[in-house]
């Protein structure tokens, strides 16, 4: 597996997952020059979620989660005064290990979790797939009173791709998503989402 340094960008309530797309808006400063960074190397960076009890040292390095997704930039806009706004496209799920660097902004050494492989062409796992995008978009339609134009029924989206967006955007708290960002395995990450939102 490839082992390689990447920036760190520690979020709270935010469980980040491969295939899946992100938007930041970045405006402290350690983390602009993370981005600025970033930009002049592969545009990578690694989201992570906090670990409980953060608020108390947040100006520092509190603890995140080791299982972590690195994504690259996408959509990129700087405003005038410095701040950016883009989109981060999930590509791979991360391992953290050793601190390379905690200053200004975090540089992790990173292994990369690759997700085991799908058929997508087994009937199976093409209704699983279907079932979860029609379940999540029963779901909004309930929370907001309206379709999704975002979830579309499309039945090219790979099953990672599905599973994965469900994941993330689950009416769970945090620590929820983050185990399920943890298992390997793909189908049963789906079992579990999907016993989520049946509930």
């Amino acid at each position: 597996s490839v082992i390689r340094q990447l920036p760190v960008f520690p979020l709270p309530d935010v469980v980040f997952f491969p295939q899946t797309v992100l938007p930041l808006h970045v405006f402290e400063t350690r983390y602009r020059a993370m981005v600025k960074d970033a930009l002049a190397a592969d545009r990578t960076i690694a989201v992570a979620l906090l670990q409980p009890g953060w608020e108390k040292q947040y100006a520092g390095n509190p603890a995140c989660f080791e299982v972590a997704t690195a994504g690259t930039i996408e959509d990129l806009e700087t405003t005038k005064d410095g701040r950016y706004y883009f989109k981060l496209a999930g590509t791979v799920r991360v391992r953290l290990g050793e601190v390379l660097r905690d200053a200004p902004y975090r540089l992790l050494r990173a292994e990369d979790i690759p997700e085991d492989p799908v058929d997508e062409s087994d009937p199976s796992i093409r209704s699983r797939k279907l079932d979860l995008l029609a379940t999540q978009v029963c779901l909004v339609r309930e929370l907001t009173g309206n379709d999704a134009p975002s979830l579309v029924l499309d039945e090219r989206l790979a099953f990672a791709a599905a599973v994965n967006g469900a994941c993330a955007s689950l009416p769970a708290e945090a620590a929820i998503r983050q185990a399920l960002l943890e298992l390997d395995d793909l189908k049963e990450r789906h079992r579990r989402a999907t016993k989520i939102l049946d509930e």
